[in-house]
């Protein structure tokens, strides 16, 4: 019970996509039931042609059951739904009499065919399936109307007035029933295709924006921010400094152990870089194994988390199978000032890492 709970809820909720088979099983599960009733419906107003034809239905809805068990032929099974309650309405409308409400019946039957045209994977997009039968289902509700106003109910039975009036309001009932079936169907359908398409669309960006090595910003992502943080310093004077960082010797690591190790040493140092920043700093791998890490604070903050990275990135040690190495970064700070482009500060940190690199690497020059 618990499951099936915590399933309805996926579904309601749209992380979850309706389950073809149970649906359809359920949807002429409970169809079977309707014809059962209207056999018995049928056997109190003596109206046996109808009574035979809807245990005939019983049978097969019930087989369609079993069926859907084991094949996947949905939109043969609604085609046959389709047209049996077709056919049904037509037949007991000719009989009984166009009072009776049974054409009801074929107006629930456009959503429903435009529900399978829609929802039917291989039938997808093919509007003229549903746009057909519907079309059918007009012609055959205007020609039964035609025959029933010029020649009436072939069964001539004098019914009471009131047994008349309620077979009608059961049949418009249980028609907006079927109508309310398929438009929750159709909302849970579009529910889920849209919060997949929200999901796709977070997988896509996420794609776009970030590298797919390390898991960093990339560096077009990145501009993004550097962009927003120079606004809020030039607006509301808020400082922040950006620091770029180097792995020492990088390349002689890929040539010594090959450009797998290489992606090792690459994805350890990032994970590094994230761990010793705050949630509102950003890190991006600015390009090969050169990164950028904006800190929205003053240079006492952004000194502190370079260090933390400096240390951090030599004291760990990178393994793959028998080979253990280690390596350093060397890292440049730079202030945003008023006045200074993002391209001007880049180069400010730039030029402080390429000064570390001159005077002995591992450290950190600001």
């Amino acid at each position: 019970m618990k499951e099936f709970i915590h399933a309805a809820r996926q579904v309601l909720e749209g992380n979850r996509p309706v389950d073809e088979r149970k649906k359809y099983q359920v949807i002429e599960f409970l169809l079977g039931l309707v014809h059962l009733v209207f056999v018995i419906y049928f056997a109190a107003l003596h109206v046996p042609v109808m009574v035979y034809y809807n245990i005939i239905i019983v049978i097969g809805y019930m087989s369609l059951v079993a069926v859907l068990q084991k094949t996947n032929a949905y939109f043969c099974v609604c085609a046959a739904t389709f047209g049996e309650i077709l056919v049904h309405s037509m037949l007991a409308t000719i009989l009984l009499g166009w009072d009776f409400g049974f054409m009801i019946y074929t107006v629930g039957l456009v959503p429903f065919a435009f529900y399978i045209g829609y929802t039917i994977q291989n039938f997808k997009h093919h509007i003229l399936i549903p746009a057909t039968t519907s079309l059918i289902v007009c012609v055959c509700y205007f020609v039964v109307k035609v025959i029933s106003e010029q020649h009436g109910a072939l069964l001539a039975d004098d019914y009471p007035e009131r047994m008349i009036s309620l077979a009608n309001y059961v049949n418009n009932v249980l028609d907006f029933l079927l109508l309310w079936v398929v438009a929750v169907l159709f909302a849970l359908e579009i529910n889920f295709m849209h919060k997949s398409l929200e999901r796709e669309n977070r997988s896509l960006e996420r794609i776009a924006n970030h590298d797919p090595l390390t898991h960093l910003l990339n560096r077009h992502s990145m501009s993004s921010y550097l962009k927003n943080a120079m606004k809020a310093a030039e607006k509301k004077r808020k400082p922040f400094c950006l620091i770029m960082a180097d792995i020492d010797d990088f390349k002689k690591v890929n040539d010594t152990y090959g450009h797998g190790f290489g992606d090792e040493v690459l994805i350890t140092v990032a994970n590094i870089l994230t761990e010793n920043v705050r949630k509102e700093d950003y890190v991006c791998r600015w390009g090969g194994e050169e990164f950028l890490i904006l800190i929205h604070a003053g240079e006492e903050i952004a000194l502190q988390a370079a260090g933390r990275i400096c240390e951090d990135v030599a004291k760990s040690v990178v393994a793959q199978g028998d080979t253990k190495v280690s390596v350093t970064v060397t890292l440049g700070v730079a202030e945003y000032h008023l006045g200074d482009s993002i391209r001007r500060l880049v180069e400010k940190a730039d030029d402080k890492l390429y000064e570390g690199k001159r005077t002995g690497k591992n450290r950190v020059v600001f």
